[in-house]
């Protein structure tokens, strides 16, 4: 047995034996290279500082908002016509300018009977432009000109069905329009219809805009946000802060100088802002940027 075990030794070449040391050097020497690095990295994951920007949190209102598009109305609208066929005899009113009811308007020789026919106004408004001048042949039923209630104007909405639940209170809003930078009308929205219009599947309504100054005009393009929930003192959080895993909410705080992840439950989405219903206190200060290279208790370095 002993001389089979001599033999198979002196069979195996120096070259094959050589080859064998080697590659169990390669081996051992890989092992211990993978796990001193395994252990450098655990230890750098320690002891590495990664640069974050935070903020704290906002204590604010939390508004659901409905935007809608609308173009102005005035309240109370007509077309001044001709009551009869005839000649103008005379404008009696100033152009664009205010009028109050019963101010005599226009007056036309009728040809239709003997005498002059008087036009006045039916409420106090704003009267347009003549579409005639004196002299001219007016035909009865054809607009001379417009009347437009300015005081109060009339801002419509069609709002969607879904939102049917918010509409059983009066809703504030908040209209405006680039054309005219810098002033926002608020209000009430108390003027909601009845009905749900079975083809576009929206409820019409309508605000009423204080207008004294008769800054809005007819035909305006105006922007409307409809406040459907409101809650105040509510934590309030960047929107780009807020972390999803597996369905689930997260945000890291600032805790001196280490990054804490904390589950959170969101609420209402403003803007770019999203409410925290739970989670969160209102001294804690919230990562938005360099989150994405955290770990629960990295060590973190705020910057301006």
């Amino acid at each position: 047995m002993i001389n089979k075990i001599m033999n198979s030794i002196k069979s195996i070449s120096v070259f094959n034996v050589f080859v064998s040391i080697l590659i169990i050097g390669l081996l051992y020497g890989g092992m211990s290279l993978y796990l001193k690095y395994t252990g450098f990295s655990k230890f750098m994951n320690k002891t590495r500082i990664i640069a974050v920007k935070a903020i704290p949190v906002k204590i604010d209102i939390a508004q659901n908002t409905y935007r809608a598009l609308s173009v102005i109305e005035s309240l109370d609208s007509i077309d001044v016509t001709s009551k009869v066929n005839g000649l103008l005899d005379k404008v009696h009113y100033k152009e664009s300018s205010l009028v109050n009811e019963g101010d005599l308007l226009f007056s036309i020789i009728s040809s239709d009977s003997i005498g002059l026919t008087k036009i006045y106004a039916p409420f106090t408004g704003i009267a347009g432009l003549s579409k005639k001048d004196m002299g001219d042949a007016v035909i009865k039923g054809e607009i001379l000109t417009s009347l437009d209630e300015y005081s109060f104007m009339k801002l419509p909405v069609n709002l969607p069905e879904r939102i049917l639940g918010y509409l059983n209170k009066s809703l504030k809003f908040v209209a405006y329009t680039d054309s005219v930078p810098g002033i926002e009308y608020k209000g009430t929205l108390e003027y909601i219809d009845t009905r749900i219009d079975t083809k576009t599947r929206t409820i019409s309504a309508y605000a009423l805009l204080e207008n004294k100054k008769n800054i809005l005009k007819p035909g305006l393009l105006m922007k409307m946000d409809v406040f459907l929930e409101e809650r105040e003192d509510a934590i309030l959080i960047p929107e780009n802060s807020l972390l999803n895993i597996n369905k689930k909410h997260f945000v890291y705080i600032v805790d001196n100088d280490v990054a804490k992840l904390k589950p959170v439950q969101i609420g209402i989405r403003n803007n770019a802002f999203i409410e925290i219903m739970s989670g969160l206190n209102s001294f804690d200060k919230v990562i938005y940027m360099g989150h994405e290279k955290l770990k629960d208790g990295s060590k973190i370095k705020v910057i301006e």
